[in-house]
């Protein structure tokens, strides 16, 4: 018998990934701009006879670099919690990563308790959410020109963030940029500046191949290198990078899908977010 059943989405990030992890966020700022996606996480609070148990899918590839495990804990969470209010499960969420020692910031864990296109800032411990009211003419369009692939290669990544933030005194300048990219590009969406969005695009993946070398491997290269022969104009690695997904903006969509065929996960934004079913 199913006692609870509730699913949330995963999400992609257009910029200033990393820049929500502590310590940089509370010392300089974090800055972050995200979507979620109607890919999801579903899970179920199941009671046999003997015993109650919790079950989870998803319809998306594993280490995807597009928040899953963000979305697992938001979901178990909401399975075993007595509250509804999205924001405590979110803190609840990353305040449980952290005790487990995983190194990662909140954009995961409130845009898929919140849905929707958001631009977060974090300072000093704390996290400013807000969701963008952009024109539906815009959402469309950007959901006509955005196409997400699977590169086939796994991520991981708490082993990538450690790495970039063990050393963020060294990295700062670009963590900064990267944060500032974030800005700008919400900026562009807002004023429907679609084509000043895709040109960030390109530069924050140029910004954060500086802060390691695993960011952007050889077979992550390719993939990029062929989307941008085949229709697209801008590529952003996904999550922490080293593998999982790419999100490209295509001026040719359809010889884009041609070549990609089925490494492409079609999407469409969410905005509801978490719910119980």
């Amino acid at each position: 018998m199913i006692i609870k059943k509730v699913m949330a989405p995963v999400r992609i990030d257009f910029g200033g990934g990393t820049t929500d992890i502590e310590p940089f966020a509370s010392k300089y700022g974090g800055a972050v701009l995200n979507a979620a996606i109607n890919k999801y996480i579903i899970g179920k609070l199941v009671a046999g006879s003997k015993e109650v148990a919790l079950e989870y899918k998803g319809d998306i590839p594993t280490s995807s670099g597009l928040g899953t495990s963000g979305a697992m804990n938001l979901v178990w969470l909401a399975l075993v919690s007595k509250t509804k209010n999205k924001k405590e499960l979110a803190e609840m969420s990353y305040k449980l990563e952290q005790a487990i020692g995983t190194v990662g910031g909140r954009q995961d864990q409130y845009a898929s308790a919140f849905g929707g296109i958001n631009f977060m800032k974090f300072e000093d411990g704390d996290i400013y959410f807000k969701r963008l009211n952009l024109k539906k003419k815009t959402i469309k369009e950007l959901e006509k020109k955005l196409i997400l692939i699977y590169t086939g290669k796994s991520h991981f990544s708490t082993k990538l963030n450690h790495l970039i933030i063990k050393n963020f005194a060294k990295n700062k300048k670009v963590l900064m940029k990267i944060r500032d990219i974030a800005i700008e590009m919400k900026n562009a969406l807002i004023k429907s500046d679609l084509e000043k969005f895709s040109e960030l695009m390109n530069l924050e993946t140029e910004q954060r191949k500086l802060l390691h070398k695993s960011i952007f491997p050889r077979e992550v290269e390719s993939f990029v290198k062929k989307g941008l022969r085949n229709g697209a104009e801008s590529a952003k690695i996904c999550g922490a990078g080293g593998g999982g997904c790419v999100l490209f903006f295509c001026k040719d969509r359809e010889k884009f899908k041609r070549k990609f065929k089925n490494q492409v996960i079609e999407f469409k934004f969410d905005f509801q977010g978490l719910r119980w079913l």
